[in-house]
């Protein structure tokens, strides 16, 4: 491709199009067909469709990490649960086993809930 110059008033309005149109729903094709009978340049149709498809994967993987962390802190809290009861109940394995086998089965059931919602 070609490192071409565009005017920041096709630049504008091939992002706003496109993120209109993202919104909507459509695929990328769809989303190319639509700006190329706009008379968007197909060279900076191609940029912003990059661009976006960038933003969508940063916004996902941001999305993915925050579940990590709150599943980590689940199952770590299970832990100390469980370190708590055993210190308190020496003899009693049973809670402290069920305590962080509970945090873990909470995390999985949150992240399956989440992706569910999606």
């Amino acid at each position: 491709m070609e490192n071409e110059e565009f005017d920041e008033t096709t630049k504008r309005r091939a992002y706003s199009d496109a993120m209109k149109l993202r919104r909507s729903g459509l695929d990328n094709e769809t989303i190319f067909a639509r700006l190329e009978k706009q008379g968007i340049p197909e060279q900076l149709i191609m940029i912003v469709l990059g661009n976006m498809n960038v933003e969508q994967k940063k916004k996902v993987a941001k999305e993915i990490n925050f579940n990590y962390k709150v599943a980590a802190f689940k199952v770590g809290a299970g832990i100390v649960a469980a370190i708590i009861s055993g210190v308190l109940m020496p003899g009693n394995t049973i809670i402290p086993t069920g305590l962080i086998l509970g945090g873990i089965i909470l995390a999985i059931a949150t992240n399956k809930q989440e992706n569910e919602n999606r």
